[in-house]
C-alpha cells in the first residue's frame, strides 16, 4: 500500500503574508511559548484531513484558505486546498503554495460517504490503496466502509486526547462508536477487514422485547418533564455562551483584585515584621537605659564620697594631734612631717580614683545619649509604620467591598450555568432516546451464528511487545510490561491500566501507542497513513522519584531518549508539538521550529499583523 508524507501547511489571505511550516519527511519539532499557534497547526492538519470544523483564533484573521502539501510513496505530489469555513476540499495534483485561478483537479466533500466517491475520505483511502475495506459498525455484526477519519484519529492526536483517561483506541469517546473503533485497530494489526455476515439483535432490542416502543416513550416523557426552561438547544447554547463570557470577565476582574489584595497583605506582613523587630529593639534600649541610670547614680554617688574623703583627709591631716589617724603611731614615735606625707598620699589616691570614676561617668553619659537617640528613632519609625498600616487597612477594606458583589455575582452565574448545562444534558438524552426509538425494527431478527471478531492473540502479543520496546527505548521508568485488553480496549503497563495513571504517564503511553503502531505497520507493510502528529506527548511527564519537582516538566533523560529513538528508528514521518525545548543534540537531524523562544526567529505560526505580504 502507499503511504503519505506531509510536505507543508500554508495559510493564505489577500494582502496577508503567507503563514507556513514545512515538514521534514523524518522528524519535525515545533516548540515554544503558549499561544503561538503550535496546537493550531495540529488542528489545521486534522481539519484538512476531513475534520468538520476549525475553530478560529485571533491570529488567523484575514486568512481565508489553507493548503496542505502531501507526497505519495509513488512520487505524486498533492495539495489539498480548503477555506477556513468550507465544506469542500479542492485537490491539485502538484505542489501549490499560493492562490491560483486554475481549476482544481478534483473538488470533494469533507464528509465520508459509502455511496459516493466524491469526498476526501474515499479519495485519500484510494490513494493509499485501501478504499472499500470494511469494519464492524456495532455489536450486532453490521459492517460499514472504512473512513479515513478512522485512521486520522489514530495518527493526529491533540493534547487533550494525549493526556486523557480514555483509551487511545476509543478516539471519539462515544459509546455507540466503540465497536467500530476496536474494529479499526483490529484491521490495522491484522490487515484483514470484516466479512459481511448475518447480524444479531442489539442490546436494547433484547431488553425491551415487545414493549420496547412504549418503554422508550415513557422515558422520553419523563425526561421532557424534567425540562424547566422554555428554550431549544440552540437558544440554550447561546445563553450558556453569554453566561460563560460573563463568568470569564468576572473571574478576570476578581483575579486582578485578589492579586492586589495579596500584594497588600504581603506588604502589611512585612511592615508588621519590621515593626515587631523595632518594638523589640526599643524595649531592649529602654531596659539598658534603666540599668545605665542606676549605674549613673552609682558613679555620681562615688564621686561625691571621694570629694568628701578628700576634704576630710585634709582636715584630719593638718589639725589633729596625738595618735596618727593614718597609721596609729603615738606622737613620740612619729617622724617629723609624718602627717603631711600621709595627707599627700591620701590626696593622690583620692584624685586618681576621682579621675577614673569621672571618665567612666562621662563614657556612660555618652552611651546614654546614643541610646536615647536610638529610642527616639525607633519610636518615630513605629509611628510612621502605624500610619502606613492604617492606610493599607483602608485599601484592603476598599478591595473587600469591590470583591463582595463580584463573588455574589459569580456564584449566581455559576448556578445559572449549571442549570443550563443540566437542560442541555436532558435534551441530549432525549435525542439519544429518539434515535434509539427510530432505529428499532418492528420485529427482532433471528440471532445469527456466533462469529469470531476479536484480534488474534498473536497480533495482540506482537503489538504489546512493540509498545514495550518503545517505552524501553525511551527509558520510561519501570519494567514496561504492556498488555492490551481487546474487550475494554484498555492498555496496561506493569499491571496498571493507563486510565488510572497520572497525566504524564498517560501522555507518554499514548505517544508510545501511536509511534509503535506506525513503526510496526510500516515495517510489516500493513495499513497506516504514514505520518504521526503528536501534541504534547512528553510535556507533563516526570520521573516518579522527583516528587518535589515541577509536575509540568518532563525529565531531560526521557526527553533525550524519546527524540533519539524517533531519529534512530523512525516510524515514518513524525511531527512533535511541545512547549519544552528539545535536546540540542537533535538539531542537525530534525527540522525544528522555535516559536517565541530564546534565539527563535519566529514569534509564532502566523507572521506579525504589521508584517507586509511577500511576493
Amino acid at each position: 500500500m502507499n503511504r503519505l508524507t506531509l510536505v507543508h501547511l500554508t495559510f493564505l489571505g489577500v494582502g496577508k503574508p503567507p503563514a507556513t511550516v514545512e515538514f521534514s519527511p523524518g522528524l519535525t519539532v515545533i516548540y515554544g511559548a503558549s499561544e503561538t499557534g503550535k496546537s493550531y497547526i495540529e488542528k489545521s492538519v486534522d481539519y484538512m484531513l476531513g475534520a468538520s470544523e476549525l475553530k478560529p483564533i485571533p491570529e488567523d484573521k484575514g486568512y481565508s484558505r489553507i493548503l496542505l502539501g502531501m507526497r505519495v510513496d509513488d512520487g505524486r505530489l498533492l495539495t489539498l486546498s480548503r477555506g477556513l469555513a468550507d465544506s469542500t476540499i479542492d485537490v491539485f495534483n502538484r505542489d501549490l503554495r499560493q492562490f491560483t485561478t486554475a481549476p482544481a483537479d478534483a473538488t470533494l466533500g469533507f464528509k465520508h460517504s459509502s455511496t459516493s466517491q466524491r469526498n476526501i475520505s474515499r479519495y485519500l483511502l484510494k490513494v493509499l490503496g485501501i478504499d472499500g475495506l470494511k469494519i464492524l459498525r456495532n455489536s450486532r455484526g453490521e459492517v460499514r466502509l472504512l473512513n479515513f477519519r478512522d485512521l486520522a484519529r489514530l495518527s493526529v492526536i491533540n493534547d487533550s486526547r494525549m493526556a486523557g483517561e480514555r483509551s487511545p483506541v476509543l478516539t471519539t469517546g462515544l459509546p455507540q462508536n466503540e465497536t467500530g473503533e476496536k474494529s479499526v485497530l483490529k484491521l490495522l494489526l491484522t490487515g484483514h477487514d470484516e466479512p459481511v455476515g448475518p447480524t444479531a439483535p442489539g442490546t436494547v432490542e433484547k431488553k425491551v422485547g415487545k414493549g420496547q416502543v412504549e418503554i422508550l416513550d415513557r422515558l422520553i416523557d419523563d425526561n421532557r418533564g424534567k425540562l424547566t426552561i422554555a428554550a431549544n438547544q440552540s437558544e440554550l447554547r447561546e445563553q450558556l455562551a453569554r453566561l460563560q463570557s460573563s463568568l470569564d470577565n468576572a473571574t478576570s476582574r476578581s483575579g486582578r483584585l485578589i492579586a492586589s489584595r495579596s500584594a497588600l497583605v504581603q506588604r502589611r506582613r512585612d511592615l508588621e515584621a519590621s515593626d515587631s523587630a523595632d518594638q523589640q529593639r526599643a524595649s531592649e534600649v529602654r531596659q539598658l537605659l534603666a540599668r545605665f541610670a542606676l549605674l549613673r547614680e552609682q558613679y555620681e554617688s562615688d564621686l561625691e564620697r571621694l570629694r568628701m574623703v578628700g576634704e576630710a583627709g585634709n582636715l584630719l591631716g593638718y589639725f589633729q594631734t596625738g595618735t596618727c589617724v593614718f597609721c596609729g603611731a603615738e606622737p613620740e614615735h612619729q617622724h617629723p612631717g609624718h602627717h603631711l606625707a600621709e595627707t599627700t598620699r591620701l590626696a593622690a589616691a583620692v584624685a586618681a580614683e576621682t579621675r577614673k570614676t569621672t571618665e567612666l561617668h562621662r563614657d556612660l553619659l555618652s552611651t546614654i545619649e546614643d541610646l536615647e537617640a536610638q529610642e527616639a528613632d525607633l519610636n518615630a519609625d513605629c509611628a510612621r509604620r502605624a500610619d502606613q498600616l492604617a492606610a493599607i487597612d483602608s485599601e484592603l477594606h476598599a478591595l473587600e467591598e469591590q470583591l463582595e458583589p463580584l463573588t455574589t455575582d459569580t456564584s449566581e452565574v455559576i448556578a445559572a450555568r449549571s442549570r443550563l448545562e443540566q437542560e442541555l444534558a436532558i435534551h441530549a438524552q432525549l435525542e439519544q432516546l429518539e434515535e434509539i426509538k427510530a432505529s428499532l425494527p418492528i420485529a427482532l431478527p433471528n440471532p445469527p451464528p456466533a462469529r469470531p471478531d476479536g484480534i488474534p492473540a498473536a497480533d495482540v502479543s506482537d503489538f504489546e511487545q512493540a509498545i514495550h520496546q518503545t517505552l524501553q527505548a525511551w527509558q520510561v521508568p519501570g519494567e514496561n510490561r504492556v498488555t492490551y485488553n481487546p474487550t475494554s480496549a484498555e492498555i496496561a503497563v506493569d499491571g496498571r491500566p493507563r486510565g488510572s495513571r497520572g497525566q504524564g504517564m498517560r501522555s507518554i503511553i499514548h505517544a508510545a501507542f501511536a509511534v509503535s503502531l506506525a513503526r510496526r505497520n510500516t515495517a510489516r507493510g500493513l495499513i497506516h497513513p504514514g505520518f504521526v502528529v503528536l501534541d504534547s506527548p512528553v510535556l507533563t511527564y516526570r520521573q516518579p522519584e522527583n516528587r518535589e519537582a515541577d509536575p509540568e516538566l518532563m525529565t531531560s533523560d526521557v526527553v533525550e531518549h524519546f527524540y533519539r529513538d524517533l531519529l534512530d528508528d523512525p516510524p515514518g514521518q513524525v511531527i512533535i508539538i511541545e512547549n519544552g525545548t528539545p535536546p540540542a543534540t537533535i538539531a542537525e537531524r530534525a527540522r525544528i521550529y522555535a516559536f517565541d523562544a530564546d534565539g527563535s526567529e519566529r514569534l509564532g505560526f502566523f507572521p506579525p499583523q504589521d508584517e507586509p505580504p511577500t511576493g
